[in-house]
Parts: C-alpha cells; structure tokens; sequence
C-alpha cells in the first residue's frame, strides 16, 4: 500500500518543462532526490502523516509566534570582493529581502489591509512566523548571520550543480547545523540554454535522508533576493517567500499535471494528503505567469467538481505566494497550518534553537557582545533572568521585547549581576537587547513558569 501510494506521490510530481522561466526549481529537484534514495521518499511520507496529525489536533488552538534563526550565505565572483559589487549583495539588499519575508509572513505587506483585489481575503492569513539573523553561530561566537564567500565560479547550474553553493569543496559555503538554522544561499543561478531563468528553489521538508541534510535549506538568485540594490527590475521580493513555503511543506497552487500531449489540465494540486489536504486554494489549469488586478478573472478549472471549502465556482487564487504570478501577496489559513505544522514536528529543533537572534531586520557590525562578556541564564526561564556582566564594561541599558517586537521592559541597572523579574509577563519568546558600553547582544529568552 504505501508504495502505491509513494508511486501516486512519485507521479504528481512530475516535472514540466516550462518554456518560459522555470522560477522554481523545487519539483525538478524532489524528482531527482526520490530517484536518487527511496528512503527519501519514505521520509517524505512520514513526515507529511505526522504533519497531518498535527494540524488535524491543533487547528483551531492559538498558535504562538515562531521566531526561525536564519543565516544568510552570500556566495559572490571573487572579482566582486567590494560588498554591494555585483553578486556580493549589499547590507541593505539582505536587509530589504527579510523585511519583505517578514512582512509577507505576517500579512502586513504592501497589499494589506487593502489588496489590489479582494476575492480572497476573508482567506488570507497571518502565519505567525518570523524570521530573524542570528547573532551566535555554531559555536557560540557572535556573529551578523551574514557570511560572503568569494568563488571562482560565475554561476550555478539549478538543475546539475543545484547544491553545490552549499559546499566548501564546490565552490560555495558549507551551511550551519539545519536543526539550529535556517540557511539561505544567495548566488548566480545560471540560465537555461533556452532562456529560462531559476530564481530559487527548496526542498520539501523530511525528504533528506540524515546524511543528506548539509542540501536543507533555500537557494535564490542574488537578482531575486529583496529588491533594492543588483536586484532585477520588476522582482516583487517575493521569492524567498515561496522558497520557504516550499521548505515548510507547502506544494504549489497551479496543476503540474498535463495530458498525454503534453498539455495543461486541471487539477486541485495541494489538496492531497502529502501536501497537508489544502482545501482553501482552488484548482487551477496550468501555470498563470501575468499580473493579478482588479480586473483579473481567471477561472480555468470548475471548481465544483472538487471537494474543498468552495461551494461555487471561484476564480484561480492567482494572488497566492504559491503561484508563479508577477503580483502575489498572501498566504491562506490552510497553508498557515501546514507551515505551523511543519514548524511544531519536522521543524520542531529549528523552533527552539539555542541561537540568539536580532529581529530588528538590520545586519548588525561585529561589536557584539558573547558568553564571554555578558552571560544570561537560565533559559528557558520561569519568571527570573540573570545577566552577568564579565566584561567589567559599562551596561548602559537593557530591553526587553515580546515576539511583535513591543518593549515590555527597561533597566538601567548597571551591577555586575542584574536580575530581571519577568514573572508578570505570560508564557512565551521575549528578546532582551543588552547595550554596554562595547558593544551590545540580542538573546531570545524563552519564559515557561
């Protein structure tokens, strides 16, 4: 039974071979790993059955805000050694993309609260997740969650080197610990010999065998990464969005399936079991590539002849972060379940990573504080925070956010110990920014009384 099952998966995600840009890379690239391991295919199905199960008990409770650590590795032609030179991207660049995620994911973009049409926005949905740069790394040491890599290579092929900027050895960066980060890779993708151009792509959660796992995380193009600085003209920003959709569970809204010559055909496509049983997207006939208005009305499937939430024929959700549309702004309720889902099971070690982070959206400089200098503990923290001050410099202050980012509370306390009673606030993430006089730290506390 499962293979069968395992085969219809195998089937679904077939690729096509778009004439126009590919945009995503993601079904070419599940394709292949299924090729390569069966065991990624088991994997793949575990952890979409546990997902479900997931959702399924959870769905109507209220979800807290995940903060994700996220570290972004730019991979650049070592004749771009200046930042902000061609492929090494700007400060500013990384900083305008994550500000652009962040917004996406918290549907507080551009669109909202009034969409340039309104169709589905009883559907769109808050996610509630957030990402922010790390500021420790691996070994603990401070860090900007910025690395820049100069290479000898002038590209990368997505579809046969689509891992290699993820390695020392191939001209890229090894990544850090995928249970503890989120690494983006931001380099050249080259374009196809027809034209075509991959601006991203992610593998889809539990389908890396355990040796496999250095591959997790998103690729975009350097062009595609936020939309300020060598970024292309027209590009929304929005890539790293649908990347990271992809990389927690998410398949995409338009039909990959075609008939026996090739042609588009409709189909409902995430709303199958191993894509989290979405049933607030509609189907759709094939891939829309054009911009979504007012005036846009495709509806090239009847949606009538499928079980979802839709009990009339609507139109293509064309403004889905899913679709490959030139406009697209929202995410739905459904998928923000799937994505918390991923989030509390697959993803659960990503959830409670030990990194410290800075969710101000900004690159910060090297003037960071580490355990040598200040220490905080315990945390996970019932009601009592201590900060030890080792460094015998000046605290000017100390901050304390909640996961919106809302100052909850200020000391000015300058001893060498400094205890913060948290006790009034309620369960959850909170950032404490400690500013001394040579430098400053971000460290998410998590309070549990």
């Amino acid at each position: 039974m499962i293979r069968k099952i395992l085969l219809l998966i195998f089937i679904f995600l077939s690729f096509i071979g778009f004439t126009q840009n590919k945009k995503c890379n993601t079904t070419f690239l599940m394709n292949k790993l299924f090729e390569e391991d069966i065991r990624n295919q088991n994997l793949f199905y575990e952890t979409a059955k546990k997902n479900n199960k997931w959702i399924e008990e959870n769905v109507f409770n209220q979800k807290e805000i995940i903060t994700v650590p996220i570290v972004v590795h730019v991979i650049h032609k070592n004749t771009h050694s200046n930042i902000g030179s061609g492929t090494n991207i700007s400060n500013e660049q990384i900083e305008d993309a994550i500000r652009i995620l962040n917004e996406d994911f918290s549907k507080t973009n551009s669109a909202f609260p009034n969409p340039p049409r309104n169709t589905f926005i009883n559907l769109a949905a808050d996610v509630q997740i957030q990402f922010c740069l790390a500021t420790s790394d691996e070994n603990g040491n401070p860090t900007t969650g910025v690395t820049r890599t100069s290479t000898t290579r002038s590209d990368f092929d997505p579809d046969t080197e689509a891992n290699d900027m993820k390695r020392n050895s191939t001209g890229g960066k090894d990544g850090w610990d995928p249970e503890k980060y989120l690494n983006i890779w931001v380099c050249n993708l080259a374009t196809s010999p027809g034209g075509g151009m991959t601006l991203g792509y992610s593998y889809l959660p539990g389908s890396l065998w355990p040796n496999q796992m250095w591959r997790d995380g998103l690729v975009v193009d350097f062009q595609y990464f936020g939309t300020v600085g060598a970024t292309a003209g027209g590009n929304d920003g929005s890539t790293a969005t649908h990347e990271i959709g992809h990389y927690l569970g998410l398949l995409h809204t338009f039909c990959e399936e075609t008939d026996n010559n090739g042609n588009p055909t409709c189909c409902d496509n995430d709303d199958v079991w191993w894509g989290g049983n979405i049933d607030d997207t509609p189907a759709t006939e094939g891939v829309y590539w054009g911009s979504v208005n007012s005036n846009t009305n495709n509806n090239t499937c009847n949606d009538l002849g499928y079980s979802n939430i839709f009990n009339t024929n609507v139109l293509d959700m064309d403004e889905n972060f899913m679709s490959y549309s030139s406009d697209v702004w929202m995410f739905t309720n459904k998928q923000s379940s799937v994505m918390n889902g991923t989030m509390n099971n697959y993803r659960s070690s990503l959830k409670n990573s030990p990194a410290s982070v800075n969710c101000t959206g900004i690159v910060g400089n090297h003037n960071i504080l580490n355990n040598n200098h200040i220490r905080v503990y315990p945390n996970p923290s019932k009601g009592k925070i201590l900060i030890q001050n080792l460094s015998n410099s000046f605290t000017e202050n100390i901050s304390i956010r909640n996961s919106l980012g809302n100052l909850v509370k200020v000391s000015e306390n300058n001893n060498s110990l400094i205890s913060i009673d948290l006790s009034n606030l309620e369960n959850g993430i909170y950032f404490i920014e400690i500013n001394s006089s040579i430098g400053k730290r971000i460290e998410k506390i998590i309070l549990t009384k």
